[in-house]
């Protein structure tokens, strides 16, 4: 009896936290590219964040160390770039991004990104974005400073066309989100 007793009390205690709505954003992945040579994923995705759709660059998980050596330890921490509330916005954010590919060697911006586990927020931090060019490939290097180490990521100039091309081809199907 004891323990038909314990069951039933620990089912109407487990069905309270079944019931509650979940609190976890639902984002919704509207293109990704995944690497072949680092098996690292980048993406563009749609948050909603306080009823508006808010649409995030996600350049992947970033390593720790120095611009140059980097750990990638840390799965939880990513860094998510704000594109803007709509389509349009997005591309345009995106194709600003993508004139930095052409800028010299070394050429720095700096832009807001939200580093935070698993999705972003409207909390943010300053973000360094390199063009940086090791051999033979075009890559953009983003760099948060913390704690007197750098966490770094990189998106190639081929995976960040990718994601332009199909966030475009995205708002031409979803008309009603432009």
């Amino acid at each position: 009896m004891k323990k038909i007793a314990t069951l039933f009390a620990a089912l109407l205690c487990t069905a309270g936290l079944f019931a509650q709505t979940s609190k976890l954003p639902n984002v919704k992945e509207i293109v990704s590219v995944e690497n072949e040579n680092t098996g690292e994923t980048v993406e563009v995705v749609n948050l909603p964040i306080d009823g508006m759709n808010r649409y995030f660059l996600h350049v992947g998980n970033m390593g720790i160390g120095d611009k140059v050596i980097q750990i990638n330890v840390d799965l939880v921490y990513r860094l998510y770039i704000p594109l803007g509330n709509n389509i349009t916005d997005a591309v345009a954010a995106m194709e600003e991004l993508k004139t930095l590919y052409k800028e010299p060697k070394g050429a720095m911006r700096e832009i807001q990104g939200s580093f935070k586990p698993f999705f972003p927020t409207e909390e943010t931090v300053t973000v360094q974005v390199y063009r940086y060019q090791p051999l033979l490939s075009n890559q953009l290097q983003f760099v948060i400073e913390r704690d007197g180490y750098e966490r770094v990521a990189y998106l190639s100039k081929s995976d960040f066309g990718t994601l332009l091309s199909g966030l475009k081809m995205y708002g031409k199907t979803h008309k009603s989100e432009l």
